[in-house]
């Protein structure tokens, strides 16, 4: 394994991890536990919440992206680590594709109410509208972890 190769592929994992470790949270526990809650309580706290999120975690998701795409290129296109590389990208991919279309537009309507100090009236229907999309979300991101660990496996 070069160097670069080995930073490329610890950058990957690492910060896919986190995006993996934060949505597998919200699909095991955050999901039924907001369930449970009411309404109020529902959009301020993942009102905050992805007030907070929406600003610090695109650096982790952008960097397994970059990492990904670089290990495509700099373990020889087409040979075995590269093909990994490739099939964590398409993972890593889906994931993003689902935040975009479906994730992010809520976090927005949650964040703004927040802001504003008031309760989103529809904060359940736009947390399931949210949920309806974690499971994609988290084989994305397996799917992205599971291409970046068989490509270093394979480097070593």
């Amino acid at each position: 394994m070069t160097l670069l190769s080995g930073a490329l592929v610890m950058a990957g994992l690492l910060s896919a991890g986190v995006v993996y470790g934060t949505d597998m949270f919200f699909a095991v526990v955050g999901r039924t536990a907001l369930a449970r809650t009411g309404e109020a309580a529902l959009a301020e706290t993942m009102g905050r919440l992805h007030e907070v999120a929406d600003a610090r975690m695109p650096v982790f998701g952008a960097s397994a992206l970059v990492s990904a795409l670089a290990l495509i290129f700099t373990t020889g296109w087409g040979s075995r680590p590269s093909v990994f590389a490739g099939l964590a990208l398409v993972g890593l991919v889906t994931q993003l594709a689902a935040y975009l279309t479906v994730a992010q537009p809520v976090n927005r309507a949650l964040t703004a109410s927040a802001q504003q100090g008031v309760t989103h009236p529809a904060a359940h229907a736009l947390q399931a509208r949210w949920d309806s999309v974690i499971l994609l979300r988290v084989l994305g991101m397996t799917l992205g972890m599971v291409g970046l660990g068989l490509c270093a496996l394979l480097l070593r």
